[in-house]
């Protein structure tokens, strides 16, 4: 565990005819002992078979944190990583962000990131204005800048 997620391992490996992109949707379960498994389904200790991942990355939506990150090294190892959101009220407070930058950072946990545009109509301000308290929260490593400059240029969460 640590300040900013939560790090599941399993000296194990995925099951071959599973790849990570199909943990992302439905898919087949291919348990190690299906006896087991069996059994705990029907003690209510596991739901459906094949439905963990969905879910993971469900509840995670719902709470607005990002999609679980999951990782297979050499299969010899698998690792679920679920992401938390440090931004809380408190330490966006010390860090002095301030109402309009709150804004957006509210905006970004919903829609994932925003622009400078979007910036200015969502907080109706000018584009220096919008420019000047974006750089902020990139020095304040609140957000990470996407692009180089101009129209291409977005701006979300970092370590999202």
């Amino acid at each position: 565990v640590f300040l900013n997620r939560i790090e599941v391992w399993n000296p194990g490996k995925l099951p071959d005819q599973i790849s990570i992109k199909d943990l992302k949707r439905p898919h087949a379960s291919y348990p190690t002992n299906p006896l087991i498994a069996e059994v705990l389904y029907l003690a209510n200790y596991i739901q459906k078979a094949g439905s963990g991942t969905l879910e993971m990355i469900e509840q995670c939506r719902q709470q607005g944190l990002p999609e679980p990150n999951f990782i297979s090294i050499r299969k010899e190892e698998f690792r679920a990583i679920l992401s938390r959101d440090i931004f809380t009220d408190d330490y966006l407070n010390k860090l002095g962000v301030n109402e309009r930058q709150i804004k957006a950072i509210e905006y970004i946990r919903k829609i994932g990131q925003i622009n400078n545009t979007r910036y200015q109509e969502l907080t109706n301000v000018s584009k220096p204005t919008a420019t000047r308290d974006l750089q902020e929260l990139i020095k304040k490593s609140v957000l990470q800048k996407s692009g180089v400059t101009g129209k291409g240029t977005s701006y979300r969460l970092k370590g999202s």
